[in-house]
């Protein structure tokens, strides 16, 4: 009976802890919610003309959908966040700062591009094209259901 009694127990605290998810480093142990999301459930919203956006944060990084139309622009800004862009189909013309000048770049299909923190940038759409963008940490201008004044441009 006592072996019962303790396999449930068992059972029981293995089963109250599949809430959370527990990551074991060597430094630390940190505990967070696991978090499921399909952007083809999601809505996209429009933030500026042709730019359609779905995104999604966690504790400390978020994920974006651009899609952006043939043309769509969004106008040079900088933020205190790393960004990756990894462009899923089609193309977009970048001006950034490379080696301390300003710089244009092309990135296609297939192609990733990493902004330090506070590097401006700014994107033209050649054509349609799908955006995923990666923001760490969370870009605390976004949290808010206002624009980032620079999005307010591309309208």
């Amino acid at each position: 009976m006592k072996n019962i009694l303790s396999i449930l127990a068992v059972t029981a605290i293995i089963a109250s802890n599949t809430v959370t998810a527990q990551v074991t480093t060597m430094d630390s142990v940190a505990t967070s919610k696991v978090q499921h999301f399909n952007f083809d459930d999601m809505e996209s919203e429009t933030i500026g003309k042709g730019i359609k956006r779905k995104w999604f944060h966690g504790e400390k990084g978020q994920m974006t959908i651009f899609n952006l139309e043939k043309d769509a622009h969004i106008p040079w800004h900088k933020h205190p966040n790393e960004q990756i862009t990894y462009i899923m189909s089609g193309k977009v013309k970048i001006k950034t700062i490379i080696d301390g000048k300003e710089e244009f770049v092309i990135v296609s299909g297939g192609e990733v591009i990493v902004f330090p923190e506070n590097i401006p940038h700014e994107f033209w759409a050649l054509e349609e094209t799908v955006d995923l963008d990666v923001h760490v940490p969370v870009r605390q201008d976004w949290l808010s259901k206002e624009l980032p004044d620079y999005l307010k441009k591309s309208k």
